[in-house]
């Protein structure tokens, strides 16, 4: 069903977001693992990590002048800091790779810094030729697997969908969130036009789908406030055109968080 509140949605021009794109030689589809973004989010962890201590070392000496309490409450601080991002860097893992509740729980209050090491984690990727595409479908496939424990059984679930998508597979759409009740459906043609119906509805959960970026971009934006399964759609005539999606993920999404309701 479609709500009231939100008022109509202005146009939207392939711009900027794609202005990269290469035609025939990119893929419509990206198949992207979990294990992509990891290995490099940990990557850049160890890398900051590895600062932490250079900055101890080189420090030290001057904090020695003034006495061994001081250098001694510097190195506590710097390796706390290191033994908690590596923690809770395992507990990361740990929670993606079995999805047990009471591991996603801890990360609940913690999971912005997850989100927040993706810019550092975008460069490594440049680095090793991994597009921003490949990386960011990684870093959805790691945040859905991070959702569980949030979702409300009785809260509003909005389902998000881009203007782009083939009109067939939004009536689709429409039909299946029909057997929802507490589904609404809207469709987007981008990110500030997202985030104006997010503002209106205030739902308890969002399925959206989009491309890798503007998953990202609004995943950044809501999580870990509201509870986000990002579905990317695929692109056989390139971005923002006659895009399409796998029917049964959008199902799955819905029923996980409307399936005790």
């Amino acid at each position: 069903m479609n709500d009231e509140r939100v008022p109509p949605l202005r146009d939207r021009n392939l711009g900027d977001e794609w202005l990269d794109w290469k035609g025939a030689d990119e893929p419509s589809q990206i198949t992207e693992g979990k294990r992509t973004y990891l290995l490099l989010s940990l990557a850049v962890l160890v890398g900051f990590v590895l600062l932490g201590f250079l900055f101890w070392y080189l420090a030290l000496p001057r904090f020695e002048q003034y006495g061994s309490v001081y250098s001694t409450i510097l190195t506590i601080i710097v390796v706390a800091g290191a033994a908690f991002f590596l923690i809770w860097y395992a507990i990361l893992i740990g929670a993606v790779v079995s999805q047990r509740v009471y591991l996603a729980i801890c990360l609940h209050r913690r999971s912005n810094l997850f989100i927040m090491l993706f810019p550092a984690v975008a460069r490594l990727a440049q680095s090793f030729g991994i597009s921003r595409d490949r990386l960011s479908h990684s870093f959805i496939e790691v945040s859905n697997r991070l959702v569980g424990p949030w979702r409300n059984k009785n809260g509003l679930v909005l389902a998000l969908v881009p203007r782009c998508l083939k009109k067939d597979l939004k009536t689709e759409l429409k039909a299946i969130c029909a057997d929802f009740p507490n589904v609404v459906l809207h469709t987007a043609p981008g990110g500030t036009e997202a985030r104006r119906i997010i503002r209106a509805i205030n739902p308890s959960a969002i399925v959206a789908v989009a491309c890798e970026r503007d998953l990202v971009t609004g995943i950044h934006d809501v999580a870990p406030k509201i509870p986000v399964i990002g579905i990317p759609n695929t692109r056989p005539l390139g971005p923002c055109k006659d895009t399409s999606l796998d029917i049964e993920k959008f199902r799955s999404a819905l029923l996980f968080f409307c399936k005790d309701s």
